[in-house]
């Protein structure tokens, strides 16, 4: 293994650490400040603004420089939190306001398995939350974080609020079959790049999306339904979050499974584009999202 990774590893744990013993409210406040300075200094800072300039080309340039700085201190916040994560996730009815549960139990007026889809929008680590108030059992996909010495201690971080972590690939894909047969809801953040993805416009530029969620939804004729996390401004810290769910996206199963594939996506990212005009601030933009 790289030493670098080592290295880093061991500052993250550092800094996260320093969060924890500052408690939720101050190591969030604290995060936010690291956030500000980062945003200043990261060679990601550049990606974030030109991804905001071409998204949104309709905005002035000031307008865009206030959805950055204020990105760059929601991005902070969510680090401070993560560490509290346990704490928030104890606290989630208090914590997590819920709204639109009227769709799910639509969706799902029998219990059963859904598959939630959402982005990375606010303290996206919460989404597990609202799900999970609402139908119990669930569980999330994830990719592995690419510095193995963070990889396994991220994993124990979020076990006490997501206690079924299933890593993607092949292995991963059969035990969230799996877990679908027997009932359980599964969580997927769609709005990253995946190379090996559908081709779709997005935010007015053509780029791939992963469709393992509309695909899995079509095969064993599940719900789609959207759900994305705010930070509240009504709380009585930042660290009080709503989460809306939306009405239920149905992929149709004709004999053309790209065709079906391709209108369930589109409705997914329609989704998606709505709530990133909606609070620009909260969708993470320091992502390499159209690259080739």
């Amino acid at each position: 293994m790289q030493p670098g990774y080592f290295i880093q590893a061991q500052l993250i744990k550092f800094i996260l650490a320093v969060y924890r013993l500052a408690g939720l409210r101050a190591g969030s406040y604290l995060g936010s400040l690291l956030g500000r300075g980062l945003g200043k200094i990261a060679r990601e800072g550049s990606l974030a603004s030109d991804n905001i300039a071409q998204a949104m080309p309709h905005l002035s340039a000031a307008e865009r420089k206030v959805i950055l700085a204020k990105f760059w201190e929601q991005l902070g916040r969510l680090v401070g939190e993560f560490p509290h994560m346990p704490k928030i996730a104890r606290e989630a009815e208090t914590r997590v306001l819920i709204e639109g549960e009227e769709h799910v139990k639509a969706a799902l007026p029998d219990g059963g398995a859904g598959i939630f889809v959402s982005g990375h929008f606010s303290n996206w680590e919460a989404s597990m939350l609202g799900v999970r108030q609402v139908v119990g059992r669930a569980g999330v996909l994830y990719r592995h974080a690419n510095n193995p010495y963070m990889d396994a201690w991220i994993i124990r971080q979020r076990s006490s609020f997501m206690p079924l972590q299933i890593p993607k690939g092949s292995k991963g894909a059969r035990v969230m079959l799996d877990e679908i047969k027997k009932g359980t809801s599964m969580v997927l953040l769609v709005d990253q790049k995946l190379s090996a993805g559908d081709p779709i416009t997005f935010m007015g530029r053509e780029t791939k999306a992963p469709s393992a969620a509309v695909k899995t939804a079509r095969r064993f004729d599940l719900p789609i339904i959207p759900t994305v996390v705010r930070r509240r401004h009504d709380g009585p810290d930042k660290s009080h979050f709503v989460q809306h769910f939306f009405p239920a996206i149905y992929v149709e199963k004709t004999d053309n499974l790209k065709a079906d594939t391709d209108k369930a996506m589109r409705q997914v990212y329609d989704a998606i584009e709505d709530w990133i005009e909606t609070s620009p601030e909260e969708w993470l933009w320091a992502h390499n999202r159209w690259k080739e």
